[in-house]
């Protein structure tokens, strides 16, 4: 008995630190593992196409910056030779974006680099976890993107804790506004490198508790960003129900995958080819010929 508990000891051990949460964890879900392997082969070979019905009249997808130091548009020739450079940035739904982005303009042979920086278990409630404007910033400095898509929220809903100490409990007026402040953090590193930004906001979420902060992050994100220049893109308009509620389908095909926060590789998709439609819409030209029908975007 005794040689037999020894020589499972480290398989216990193995599965317990396996389960064990690690220091200064954010404390949020690790909602990625389902798509952290790349994206399906059949993807690579043959393009999946996602059909929606068109955002109804109040359910607006695309909005354009009312002003603020951010550019409304890429400013450089766009060229095989010099292909646009792509950052995608956030959570780990910003991780899936990034692949299947990736995989997108792969198959369309569109002259874009992606620079996948998605990261599992993020947001902007935990600096004390990953300092989202403080390490964007060096990134984006580092690599000056044209272009940077950003998505937060799935992870937020907790109390704000900033990367030098100090916290700001959850759902107050103070977490808003503290809040806010990081999107605006992101927004301001954005603009000093000259980027161009699409902000994204988040679908609405099975669970009931992380999709109350969703929904109104939404506004948030939108108000903050077209103040700072950026555009917004709601994904809600186009993956979401009438009411804006959470909804498995779109058009017939399934886009969200079964933890109700992620989506399928079909729902990728749908919202990587509406980021490329309001690419194209915004800059006329930049993909010679087009790579998306963009006649009637909002």
């Amino acid at each position: 008995m005794f040689n037999f508990s020894k020589a499972l000891l480290p398989l216990v051990l193995i599965g317990l630190t396996a389960c064990s949460t690690p220091p200064r964890s954010a404390g949020a879900q690790d909602l990625s593992v389902e798509f952290h392997s790349p994206a399906p082969e059949a993807a690579a070979e043959t393009e999946t196409t996602v059909t929606t019905p068109p955002p109804s009249p109040n359910r607006q997808a695309f909005f354009a910056p009312t002003g603020g130091s951010i550019p409304a548009r890429v400013t450089r020739a766009i060229t095989p030779e010099a292909p646009l450079r792509m950052m995608i940035v956030g959570d780990s739904l910003a991780d899936g974006f990034g692949m299947f982005m990736k995989q997108r303009v792969a198959n369309r042979g569109l002259p874009v680099s992606v620079d996948n920086r998605g990261k599992t278990s993020t947001g902007l409630a935990r600096g004390d976890f990953y300092d989202w404007p403080g390490n964007f910033a060096a990134m984006a400095a580092a690599n000056r993107p044209d272009v940077v898509v950003f998505h937060f929220g799935a992870n937020d809903n907790q109390p704000l804790r900033y990367a030098a100490g100090g916290s700001v409990p959850y759902d107050t007026p103070e977490w808003e506004a503290a809040y806010r402040a990081e999107a605006r953090k992101m927004l301001q590193a954005a603009a000093a490198t000259g980027a161009v930004v699409y902000w994204l906001g988040p679908a609405p979420d099975r669970d009931a508790h992380r999709n109350s902060l969703l929904t109104r992050a939404n506004v948030w994100f939108r108000e903050e960003a077209l103040k700072a220049g950026a555009h917004f893109i709601s994904i809600p308009a186009f993956a979401a129900g009438p009411s804006g509620e959470f909804v498995t389908t779109a058009g017939g095909t399934t886009i969200r995958a079964g933890d109700g926060s992620h989506f399928t590789a079909n729902g990728y998709y749908l919202v990587v080819d509406n980021i490329l439609r309001a690419l194209e819409r915004d800059n006329p030209g930049i993909f010679n010929p087009p790579s998306v029908e963009v006649a009637g975007l909002q």
